[in-house]
């Protein structure tokens, strides 16, 4: 099971390849491109602040890794 998840922006495949050549093969990091898509307009969910920290980073960075246990 992964104990750290790199998230990579569905614009970025630039940095999916990179982070999936560097941590191919080490146990416990798993990278995955980020599936979501976004609302119309704009719009937002209002649960989206709960995260609010996560998925502003990955917008500004273009990735994020998330610790699991």
């Amino acid at each position: 099971m992964a104990r750290v998840i790199v998230v990579v922006a569905r614009d970025r495949p630039d940095l999916f390849s990179y982070f999936d050549t560097v941590f191919a093969g080490m146990p416990g990091i798993k990278v995955l491109l980020d599936r979501r898509l976004a609302p119309p307009g704009g719009a937002t969910d209002p649960e989206r602040r709960e995260h609010g920290d996560v998925y502003d980073e990955l917008q500004r960075r273009g990735f994020v890794m998330i610790r699991t246990g």
